[in-house]
């Protein structure tokens, strides 16, 4: 049943968004089915066909004519979007969100018409600020705890005893790296943290401890989820502090190389990461497994594929990674 023109006129006037056709090449809207300031509780005598620019925030005025140009290469079927504030009846700045697409070209082909929605997006807005409200708190919380618990560590140390303070910086070793994965998490809105990110965080104290060149880190973005993350930011440790007390890093000409490669394989990533030593003390294998290959084992045992294998060449300790995941690049 089609609607008539009473029930159609009805609708569009009820309809709780602003509907528009817009002619960019006049530059000014030919049609909408409710004015901005009705919307906004403004009193009628203030409604015009352009009332929007009276209400919008200024900076949003000023940011407008980039979007209208950018408008004006719109291709069929794509979708722009814009966020702009307007002023309420009350003086308070309500967010709104725009949609638009081509409706119809000139007889050169370049867009003529655009049709469009403008609907409110203040709650999500307000609910985006409190979230990163929080996640500025937690993220200056987890610095203050990594300054917390280096102090503590600090103050644990005995005096004169040299193996008990050799397991305190190894235990505040691994916490620490944890802390800071952490803290690379938080700041990312889809709270993941990048591969490269992660591993150059990691390393970046024994960079500190010997020459920093002497440690290659190389391979393409990749975000992972925080239990992945946590869990490499150990492994890389455990390699480098195994590295730096008998591997590569304890000789003068010794280097390390962390890489890795990611391939497509039945809509899944397979990520394979090298640990590589070089130049260092001859390499045997230990007659049994200590907590940091546990550490390094269990990284990626609980991931799709994931295992841990060990080539002890005597030129170089060699640690591949590997493990499926199904989040994309970044």
């Amino acid at each position: 049943m089609l609607l008539n023109a009473d029930l159609t006129r009805r609708i569009l006037e009820a309809a709780p968004t602003i509907l528009y056709v817009y002619d960019l090449q006049k530059e000014q809207s030919i049609f909408q089915n409710r004015r901005f300031g009705e919307l906004l509780g403004h009193p009628s005598a203030k409604m015009n066909p352009s009332d929007w620019t009276t209400f919008i925030h200024p900076d949003d005025a000023v940011r407008f004519p980039a979007h209208r140009e950018k408008l004006k290469t719109i291709q069929t079927g794509e979708v722009f979007f814009w966020e702009f504030r307007m002023r309420d009846a009350n003086d308070n700045w309500r967010w709104f969100q725009s949609r638009d697409s081509l409706l119809s070209l000139d007889s050169s082909g370049s867009p003529l018409l655009i049709v469009g929605s403008a609907s409110e997006i203040t709650e999500q807005k307000d609910a985006e600020q409190r979230k990163q409200l929080l996640a500025d708190e937690m993220r200056h919380r987890a610095r203050n705890l990594v300054a917390i618990v280096q102090a503590i560590g600090r103050m644990s140390r005995p005096k004169g005893q040299p193996e008990v303070n050799k397991y305190i910086d190894t235990f505040m070793g691994r916490l620490l790296t944890l802390l800071n994965t952490g803290g690379i998490v938080l700041s990312s809105d889809a709270r993941t943290a990048d591969l490269a990110t992660i591993a150059e965080s990691t390393l970046a104290p024994f960079g500190n401890e010997i020459r920093p060149s002497r440690i290659l880190v190389k391979g393409p973005a990749l975000a992972l989820p925080e239990r992945v993350a946590g869990g490499l930011a150990l492994a890389f440790h455990e390699l480098a502090t195994n590295a730096l007390k008998y591997g590569a890093l304890s000789t003068e000409g010794g280097s390390v190389s962390l890489t890795w490669n990611l391939s497509e394989k039945n809509e899944e990533t397979l990520v394979e990461i090298e640990w590589k030593e070089a130049g260092g003390p001859p390499v045997s294998a230990p007659t049994s497994e200590g907590f940091g290959g546990m550490v390094v084992r269990q990284s990626v045992s609980r991931e799709p594929g994931g295992q841990a294998v060990y080539d002890y060449d005597p030129e170089g300790l060699r640690c591949c990674l590997s493990f499926r995941t199904n989040r994309r690049t970044v």
